[in-house]
């Protein structure tokens, strides 16, 4: 059996380095599997990109060409929209490389446009990380949202936009040329619910398999070298947040303040501190009561899981979620994580034995839920215990790849 995996990049974004992440657990168990992408950022000889120069400057100027497009409509969803309308030269690579099935991940920024998908010529197996391939451009909708589940029409347009209707006309290119049903992936169990209420992929083939982990890497360490090394304070209690844009309301920022501001007045100010991976420091300074130490982006996994280890609790306050690898890596760590109970996030966690489920929203409770896990220090390392040995046993290695090992061999026998 021989896969390949198709995602824009190997390793810029959550999702591309989920996808890399399912090809290193499959050749780790002796799968012959390659990838494809447009841009290279690892040194892994079976990592594949086009090398020519004019495909490189068609892939600016098809970018260019599709934010111009999308611009054509206004909206108030300001989460990011993809048109995928222009070929690129990722097709070709793909129906000539000599594989069984591809397996395609994160496809966006023109890494193949929507008919060029349909022209695979080998079974397809199409893993999700956001809502993307049964919305229209958009890769998140809010939960009330109809659209996705009833079809794009003109009478059922979100309020308040204006302009050319691009979600609608990119749904339509979808119904129109994927015609025949290829296997859908979702790592959550909320991704895989709406995948079903979809229009778009009504009784297509859908299948919940978690995103993979090296849990060898992922795994407990000293808490005092560890901040040691990232230059963190070792006397105090420390609450982990990553994001690469804090301004970017699906992840909760703001839930998060509202929370460390309700957390201050119920314990000791010198006691905790806040720690954010993903961004540094603002120009303008945050109000809270409490430090922050902004540790910039991290490139690589020994340093996240340094950063883990580090704190004493991950805090994942998103409205909106798939599988946060934030969520999984802290847990295969052993540090217990404080999400709402709400998408994806009760994939992740279990409430009370890895972490906390706060109401939906709601910052006070998601304050309750970090005090709670913080003071009671013999629960403390029972939630440690219970975290790690979940992630081994749901996100490790060994475990996913055998599920799409599983799903392959599904795919095969019946195309």
């Amino acid at each position: 059996m021989k896969p390949l995996i198709v995602s824009a990049t190997d390793g810029l974004g959550g999702a591309d380095r989920a996808a890399f992440r399912v090809l290193s657990a499959l050749r780790k168990f002796d799968v012959d599997a390659e990838m494809l992408v447009l841009h290279k950022y690892t040194d892994c000889y079976y990592v594949n990109k086009p090398n020519s120069k004019i495909e490189r400057l068609w892939t600016v100027l098809r970018n260019i060409m599709a934010n111009r497009i999308q611009n054509l409509q206004k909206t108030e969803n300001k989460d990011l929209h993809s048109g995928n309308w222009f070929r690129s030269h990722l097709l070709k690579n793909i129906n000539t490389f000599e594989v069984d099935l591809v397996n395609l991940h994160w496809c966006n920024a023109e890494t193949l446009s929507i008919k060029q998908i349909a022209s695979i010529n080998k079974p397809i197996v199409m893993t999700l990380h956001d809502m993307w391939a049964f919305c229209g451009s958009e890769h998140y909708v809010v939960d009330s949202s109809i659209r996705f589940k009833e079809g794009y029409l003109k009478s059922n347009r979100e309020q308040g936009e204006k302009g050319v209707d691009i979600d609608r006309k990119v749904w339509e290119r979808k119904k129109k040329y994927w015609q025949i049903p290829f296997s859908i992936v979702t790592p959550s169990d909320w991704l895989s619910q709406c995948v079903s209420e979809s229009n778009l992929f009504t009784g297509w083939p859908i299948f919940t398999i978690p995103n993979a982990l090296d849990t060898t890497l992922y795994k407990p360490l000293d808490k005092n070298i560890c901040r040691e090394i990232l230059g963190l304070p070792k006397d105090i209690l420390l609450i982990g947040f990553g994001a690469i844009n804090t301004k970017d309301f699906r992840k909760g920022f703001d839930l998060l303040l509202d929370s460390l501001n309700h957390l201050s007045n119920s314990v000791n100010l010198l006691d905790i501190a806040c720690v954010v991976v993903g961004q540094t420091e603002p120009k303008e300074k945050l109000k809270l009561n409490i430090p922050i130490h902004y540790m910039g982006r991290f490139y690589d996994d020994y340093t996240m899981a340094l950063f883990y280890n580090a704190i004493d609790i991950m805090v994942v306050p998103s409205r909106q979620e798939n599988l946060p690898q934030t969520a999984t890596e802290a847990q295969a760590c052993g540090t217990p994580v404080v999400a709402f109970n709400c998408t994806g996030l009760t994939s992740a966690i279990e409430h009370n034995k890895t972490g906390y489920l706060a109401k939906a929203y709601d910052s006070e409770d998601l304050a309750e839920g970090i005090r709670k896990i913080l003071t009671d220090q013999d629960n403390y390392k029972l939630l440690q215990k219970n975290a790690r040995e979940r992630a081994v046993e749901l996100w490790s290695q060994e475990v996913v790849s055998k599920q799409y090992i599983e799903l392959y061999k599904k795919v095969l026998a019946s195309s």
